[in-house]
């Protein structure tokens, strides 16, 4: 599957990464100052460590992918990926990281259970699940990397409640240290800022721990361009566009309304005493209520493996959530999240509609995104109140 699927996410952080072994150390200023001269003029949209975990491989393997790699990562045509034949190579060295974290996160997640019999089950519904693979080796989700570290956070949570006093600060700061290096990849653990401020009431460091992390690493690119690319791009501010107009050009903000209201439910009612709920909870309200990419989806993956182990009851719900999530996506007007993905064999698969084109000769595309949309808001309410019902996790 990984050498298969081409999505041109994958080239464009590549080409972007590939500039740390030409010497290049701020990579946002340097896309901002060159553009005008660049094939591929994306602006770059993730944290730092993303640019030197992603170029410090391309190195290690450059070797192996050959002198011929970085002419194709600066080709811009669009039949680039066809006409070389080095193609599935690429594909499948870059996306090599994935399958080693893929089965990182296996591990990890046995470490949540006691029970063998759950240990073996989390370990097979996650290698094995239908959806997962599709976002790491047919979309190339970078995003792994800070769910890797968010998910060994949780573990060092859970490990603090089984410790000593004196042990357990040091779990708990050592995880508040991983929100902070996982947002060093990809803002989005900074939301969860403001439970471990709820969580840690004895332990302010905890809260003010992840976002020191995040500034210390960010504190060499910090510009206008690195502002721009990296913190307020479209891509990064997109969980708080959705709003209601109540008058005089004010919005109230869907996503962050729910999230403050799960915010003062954690400070005054449950004290926030499972992390674990409030990060599935804060997450599914985001999916809820903004036009999510789909490899969001994979942010809160893990922790949807361990809540249907140690939750069976609730399996149906959260495959028929999980099948939802995954079909508004497929009907945006995007080739590449459907018949453009298999663009790497032929151009021919350019002959062959989209869905969103085939469903607008009888049906709004929008309006049909909208209802599974509105259904999968419904049904992650009710998830987020069963999972606050019931403390199990």
């Amino acid at each position: 599957m990984a050498a298969f699927y081409f999505h041109p996410d994958i080239k464009t952080y590549n080409f972007q990464a590939s500039f740390l072994k030409k010497g290049v150390f701020n990579i946002y200023n340097y896309l901002v100052d060159n553009k005008k001269t660049l094939p591929l003029k994306e602006e770059f949209v993730y944290s730092p460590l993303t640019y030197f975990v992603l170029g410090g491989y391309q190195a290690i393997v450059s070797p192996i992918l050959g002198n011929g790699f970085d002419t194709w990562l600066a080709n811009a045509e669009s039949n680039s990926m066809v006409r070389d034949p080095n193609i599935f190579k690429y594909l499948l060295i870059l996306k090599l990281p994935y399958l080693v974290l893929d089965i990182v996160i296996a591990l990890l997640l046995m470490q949540f259970f006691a029970d063998e019999k759950n240990k073996k089950k989390v370990f097979i519904l996650w290698l094995f699940n239908p959806f997962t693979p599709i976002l790491l080796y047919v979309f190339a989700n970078v995003d792994i990397f800070p769910v890797v570290l968010t998910l060994a956070a949780f573990l060092f949570v859970k490990k603090s409640r089984e410790a000593g006093s004196r042990f357990a600060r040091q779990k708990l700061f050592t995880a508040a240290l991983l929100f902070g290096f996982a947002s060093g990849f990809k803002l989005y653990p900074l939301l969860f800022v403001p439970f471990l401020f709820i969580y840690g009431r004895t332990l302010k460091l905890l809260g003010l721990t992840p976002p020191a992390i995040f500034g210390l690493i960010s504190l060499p690119f910090a510009s206008g361009a690195f502002v721009q690319s990296a913190l307020v791009s479209g891509l990064s501010t997109r969980v708080f566009n959705p709003g209601v107009n109540i008058g005089l050009n004010e919005t109230i903000i869907v996503s962050l309304l729910a999230i403050s209201v799960l915010f003062f439910y954690g400070a005054f009612i449950d004290k926030a005493q499972n992390l674990f709920n409030f990060w599935v909870g804060v997450y599914l309200l985001i999916f809820s209520f903004a036009h999510f990419h789909i490899a969001w989806l994979l942010w809160l993956a893990p922790f949807i493996a361990v809540l249907i182990v140690k939750r069976p009851s609730l399996k149906w719900l959260f495959l028929i959530l999980a099948f939802l999530a995954f079909a508004i996506p497929v009907l945006y007007e995007d080739r590449f999240m459907t018949v453009g993905l298999l663009r790497v064999f032929s151009t021919l698969y350019d002959l062959l509609p989209t869905p969103f084109a085939v469903l607008e000769n009888f049906y709004d595309p929008y309006n049909l995104q909208g209802i599974l949309h509105s259904i999968l808001a419904g049904g992650s309410l009710v998830l987020v109140y069963k999972l606050f019902k019931k403390e199990e996790t």
